[in-house]
C-alpha cells in the first residue's frame, strides 16, 4: 500500500498538491459581490481578485458554504441546482454529478507543466495517490490521461469500500491568467456516468471557466 501525505519534493508535486488538495480546506467564506445569480442561485464565482471566474454548466449551481477563496487559492463546489437549493423546480443537469474547481494562485510567473511532465507525473505512485480521496494509490486505477488543446485530462476509478468516495472522476488541468485550475467531475451513487460523457462534461466546465474569466496581460 502506498499513501501519500502531500509532502512534495518537486515543483510538479507542489503544483498538484495545491491544486488537488484544496478540497480538504473548504471553509465558510463570503461570496464575492460580483458573483452571478440566476433565480437566486449562484452560477458564477469570481476568485483570486477576479483573476478566475468559476462558471457553472447548465443545471449546476455553486454551493457557497462549501466553497472558499482567498488571495492565494480557491476551492469551489458545484452540484445540481435542485440539490443546492432544495427546490423541486430548480434545474438539474442531464447527468448529475459533483463538480469542483480548485485554483492555485501561487503558480503566477511559473511555467505551466508540459504534456511530458504531466504524463510522467501521473505514471507514478505519487501521481496516483494524489487522485485518491484517501491519498492511497492502491485505491486508484487511472483509465486514461492525455493532453488536448493546452489542457491535461485524467480519468480515474477509485475503489475504497465507500459509497461516498467510490466511483469515477474526470479532471482537466489548465491555466487561466497564470493560475493553475483543476476542474473535476465525480459521479455519484446510483448515477454512473459513461466515460466519454464525463470527459465532455469536465471539458465543457473548463471551457466555461476560461470564457468567463477576464483576459489579463
Amino acid at each position: 500500500m502506498s499513501t501519500w501525505t502531500c509532502s512534495p519534493k518537486s515543483t510538479m508535486a507542489a503544483h498538484f498538491c495545491a491544486a488537488f488538495l484544496l478540497a480538504g480546506c473548504a471553509t465558510d467564506a463570503p461570496v464575492s459581490r460580483t458573483a452571478g445569480k440566476v433565480d437566486g442561485t449562484l452560477t458564477r464565482f469570481p476568485v483570486l481578485d477576479n483573476a478566475v471566474v468559476i462558471a457553472a454548466p447548465a443545471g449546476y449551481c455553486i454551493d457557497a458554504p462549501g466553497s472558499r477563496s482567498d488571495s492565494h487559492d480557491a476551492f469551489v463546489l458545484l452540484a445540481s441546482c435542485r440539490a443546492v437549493t432544495g427546490r423541486e423546480d430548480a434545474p438539474t443537469p442531464r447527468r448529475p454529478g459533483l463538480l469542483t474547481a480548485s485554483v492555485d494562485g501561487t503558480t503566477v510567473g511559473r511555467a505551466f507543466p508540459s504534456e511530458q511532465e504531466f504524463a510522467a507525473f501521473f505514471d507514478t505512485t505519487r501521481g496516483e495517490a494524489l487522485l485518491s480521496s484517501t491519498g492511497n494509490s492502491d485505491h486508484i486505477a487511472i483509465r486514461e490521461h492525455f493532453a488536448k488543446d493546452g489542457a491535461y485530462f485524467v480519468h480515474a476509478l477509485e475503489r475504497n469500500d465507500s459509497d461516498v468516495l467510490d466511483g469515477q472522476s474526470w479532471r482537466t488541468i489548465f491555466e487561466v491568467n497564470g493560475r493553475m485550475v483543476t476542474a473535476t467531475l465525480r459521479d455519484v451513487p446510483d448515477h454512473p456516468i459513461p466515460s466519454q460523457a464525463g470527459m465532455r462534461i469536465v471539458e465543457d466546465f473548463a471551457s466555461r471557466i476560461a470564457a468567463a474569466s477576464p483576459r489579463m496581460r
